[in-house]
C-alpha cells in the first residue's frame, strides 16, 4: 500500500514549496535519491563510456551499461541488449520509424494504423514517414468518450498493414487499452505493434513479453527520472537485423575504406542505435528512479492511482453541471488522469485561478489536437494527473478551489 504522505517527504518541491501537483501526465517530480545519485557520479565517477581504458572511464561505462539492465529487467524484456535509451518518447518513436523506412519495411502502397486519440509523438512521425514513403496512414475513430474503436480494428487492418502504433493509455482521459488483445490482431496480418508507454510504465506493470508487442516507447522523466532519458524497446531479432538511420561515435565496431567505399561493420545493439555521446548522468538517475518504484510495487502505484481517480471524479461531479469531466469515468477502465472542462471558460484561466491556490494542473489541447476536436473540447482541457506523492487532500484541494470559481462566475 502507498503511503503517500510519507513519501511526499522525498520530494523537495513538496515538502519545501508546498505544492499541490497534479501535472505528473506532463512530467513527475523527482525524489532526493534521483538527485543524489546523479550529483554523486557527477562529482565522483563521470566520464564518457566505452571510450577510455582508464579507471573512472570504465566505472561510467560500467554505470551505464547496469542502467540498460535496471530497465530490461523492470519491463521484463529478455535482455539487456533490446533497450535502447534516447532522449524521450519522441525521439523514440521518430528513431523507430525513421528505422522502418530506412530498412524498407514500410514504402509505397504501404498502410500505417494509428488511432484518433494519439498524441503527437505517435501520431506525427507516422504521417510524415508515411508521407515520405508513399503509404497511407489510416486511423482507428474513437467514440464518444474518446476510447478508440477497437471493435473496428480488424476491418481497418488489411495485408497492407505494416504498423499498428498505439497508446497504451491516453494522456487526456487515461484510458487504458488491451495491448495484448490489439497486438494478436494485428500480428494476423503481419503487422509490427509499436506501443506508446509513456503513459504506461510509470504507472503499471508493465511486461513486454505478456504484451506481446515488438517495440515500445517512454520517457525516464514521467517515472520520477531526469529529462534527457527515453527508452526505445525493441525485440532483439529486430534490433538485430536492423541497421540505424543514424551513424556517429559508438554505433560501429569498425569503418574502412575498400575500393573507394566506406565499408561499415556496424555495433551489436543497442549500441548502433545510440549514436553520440548518449545521456549518461541521466541513465545512473532512470536506473535510481526505477529502484525508487520497485521499492513501492507497481500493482500497489497502479492501486493509489486508481483510488485517487475514483475520489477525484466523485469529487468533481459534486459540482454539478459546470464541470464536465472527458473520457471514461469508471476507474477500472482508466489511469490516474482526470481531464475536464467548465463550459467556455478557458482552461488556461481556471490553470491560472488553480496556480493562485498553488495548485499544478496542465492546461490546453495536450498534444493531442485530434482527440479534443472529437470530444467537443477544441479549446482544450484541465488535466489533473497523479503519482505516488498524491493524497485525497490533494483532490479535496482541487475541488474546493474549483468550488470557489464557480461561485465566483455565478456572482
Amino acid at each position: 500500500m502507498v503511503d503517500c504522505s510519507i513519501l511526499r517527504g522525498d520530494f523537495p518541491e513538496i515538502s519545501e514549496r508546498g505544492l499541490v501537483f497534479l501535472d505528473s501526465a506532463a512530467s513527475s517530480l523527482k525524489p532526493r535519491s534521483v538527485i543524489g545519485s546523479m550529483r554523486v557520479f557527477m562529482e565522483s565517477s563521470y566520464a564518457n563510456v566505452h571510450r577510455g581504458a582508464y579507471r573512472v572511464s570504465l566505472e561510467a561505462s560500467k554505470a551505464y551499461e547496469e542502467a540498460h539492465e535496471v530497465v530490461a529487467k523492470f519491463i521484463g524484456a529478455r535482455s539487456w541488449e533490446e533497450v535502447v535509451f534516447t532522449r524521450n518518447t519522441t525521439e523514440s518513436i521518430q528513431l523507430l520509424a525513421l528505422t522502418l523506412y530506412y530498412n524498407k519495411l514500410i514504402g509505397r502502397g504501404d498502410e500505417i494504423v494509428v488511432t484518433e486519440a494519439e498524441h503527437h509523438s505517435n501520431m506525427l512521425p507516422w504521417a510524415r514517414i508515411a508521407r515520405i514513403a508513399g503509404a497511407r496512414v489510416r486511423m482507428v475513430p474513437v467514440n464518444s468518450e474518446g476510447v478508440p474503436r477497437w471493435d473496428m480494428l480488424e476491418e481497418i487492418l488489411s495485408e497492407k498493414t505494416r504498423v499498428v502504433a498505439f497508446g497504451h493509455a491516453s494522456n487526456v482521459t487515461g484510458y487504458l487499452s488491451d495491448a495484448r488483445s490489439i497486438a494478436r490482431k494485428a500480428h494476423k496480418v503481419g503487422a509490427l505493434v509499436v506501443l506508446d508507454g509513456a503513459q504506461s510504465v510509470p504507472h503499471v506493470k508493465v511486461d513486454v513479453r505478456e504484451l506481446e508487442v515488438d517495440f515500445i516507447a517512454f520517457s525516464g522523466h514521467k517515472m520520477l527520472g531526469p529529462s534527457g532519458i527515453g527508452v526505445l524497446w525493441g525485440k532483439l531479432d529486430f534490433l538485430e537485423n536492423l541497421e540505424p538511420p543514424l551513424g556517429g561515435g559508438g554505433t560501429v565496431k569498425r569503418v574502412k575504406l575498400e575500393g573507394g567505399d566506406i565499408k561499415i561493420d556496424w555495433e551489436d545493439p543497442p549500441w548502433k542505435f545510440e549514436s553520440g555521446t548518449p545521456p549518461i548522468v541521466e541513465a545512473v538517475g532512470l536506473a535510481k528512479a526505477v529502484e525508487y518504484l520497485e521499492s513501492i510495487g507497481m500493482r500497489e502505484v497502479e492501486e493509489h492511482e486508481r483510488s485517487l481517480t475514483e475520489y477525484t471524479i466523485k469529487s468533481l461531479e459534486e459540482l454539478g453541471e459546470r464541470v464536465r469531466i472527458l473520457g471514461p469515468k469508471d476507474p477500472s477502465r482508466k489511469l490516474g488522469i482526470v481531464s475536464f472542462t467548465m463550459g467556455t471558460l478557458d482552461p488556461s484561466l481556471i490553470g491560472a485561478w488553480l496556480d493562485s491556490y498553488n495548485i499544478a494542473v496542465r492546461t490546453g489541447l495536450h498534444c493531442a489536437h485530434i482527440l479534443h476536436d472529437k470530444l467537443g473540447a477544441s479549446q482544450g482541457s484541465v488535466r489533473a494527473s497523479f503519482y505516488i506523492y498524491n493524497c485525497r487532500d490533494d483532490v479535496d484541494k482541487l475541488r474546493n478551489s474549483l468550488e470557489e470559481l464557480v461561485k465566483t462566475l455565478e456572482k
